[in-house]
């Protein structure tokens, strides 16, 4: 029996300083830094610890304004480096009654690999009830999800089989459990998209079958992926659970990411890391879901 969900991995920290200029209407950050980003392994030979070295990110930050998710900044990107050090000033023009309704985020990218289905990880910080008219100075995790929940979206069960001589990776979508709904009527069907990133670039994306089901649809489902063994490090399989109500609309319950830059220094832990250790045998695996 597959064990549950695990802990999400250490993805680093970022530090920053926010002060709202009462007089100016305008909130006003200074984006400090960030600590431990993680790093991934070069894979040479499936099956064999890495001993191909160490992939450092270039990382760069987003900055918005939740709920709209906008205007968006962006910092200067500091290649090869784990603990960036950025130093740079950035301003919301907001009012003192907007700024109560509002969430900032901090979304890290690696630069050389950047999606926006693929980000090493976000800060969220409520500015709700927050007393602003000093400088507040704060280093707060990454963490994967987007919004502002404190929990998880439900859990999907994944297996990984990478066949090095056919260069593919086969996904199997098992079953999900306690999965969120948006109302009594929203999600009576589910199916699962997988889209495969390389590099910062979307390859493709593959769909299961769409399975009846509320909080625990069983899909037992396989999409397979052409992934060479030199394309490992740098490729990520990024994985959406769609639902689909009564009204046909569909909504997004959650996603998971599979893929190498997604843990730090323990990569044979990591499910793709145990899947590259253990070439041509299934390996199952509960993941978190996240928005």
């Amino acid at each position: 029996m597959a064990a549950p969900a695990p802990s999400p991995p250490p993805l680093g920290t970022v530090l920053f300083e926010i002060r709202f200029d009462i007089y100016e209407e305008q909130l006003n950050i200074h984006l400090i830094g960030a600590r431990r980003l993680p790093v991934r392994h070069l894979v040479t030979e499936p099956g064999v610890a890495s001993h191909g070295g160490v992939i450092k990110s270039d990382p760069m930050v987003e900055i918005c304004l939740l709920p709209e998710e906008k205007p968006v900044f962006e910092s200067y990107t500091h290649f090869g480096n784990q603990d960036p050090q950025f130093n740079e000033n950035f301003s919301f023009k907001l009012t003192s009654a907007e700024v109560n309704e509002k969430t900032l985020r901090f979304t890290v990218f690696d630069n050389k690999r950047r999606h926006r289905l693929t980000p090493i990880g976000h800060t969220l910080y409520s500015l709700k009830g927050q007393e602003l008219d000093g400088a507040m100075t704060m280093e707060r995790n990454l963490k994967l999800n987007s919004q502002p929940y404190g929990h998880t979206r439900g859990e999907i069960l994944l297996s990984l089989d990478y066949n090095p001589a056919m260069n593919t990776i086969m996904v199997g979508i098992i079953k999900a459990r306690n999965l969120i709904h948006f109302d009594a009527h929203s999600n009576k069907e589910f199916f699962v998209k997988i889209t495969e990133v390389f590099s910062g670039h979307k390859v493709k994306t593959k769909r299961t079958p769409t399975t009846d089901g509320e909080k625990h649809p069983i899909f037992h489902s396989t999409l397979s992926f052409q992934v060479p063994v030199q394309r490992l490090s740098y490729t990520s399989l990024v994985l959406t659970l769609l639902g689909r109500g009564k009204m046909r609309s569909k909504k997004t319950v959650g996603r998971a990411i599979l893929g190498p830059g997604i843990y730090e220094c323990d990569s044979e832990r990591s499910h793709w890391g145990r899947m590259i250790m253990s070439p041509l045998m299934r390996v199952e695996q509960w993941h978190a879901l996240y928005l």
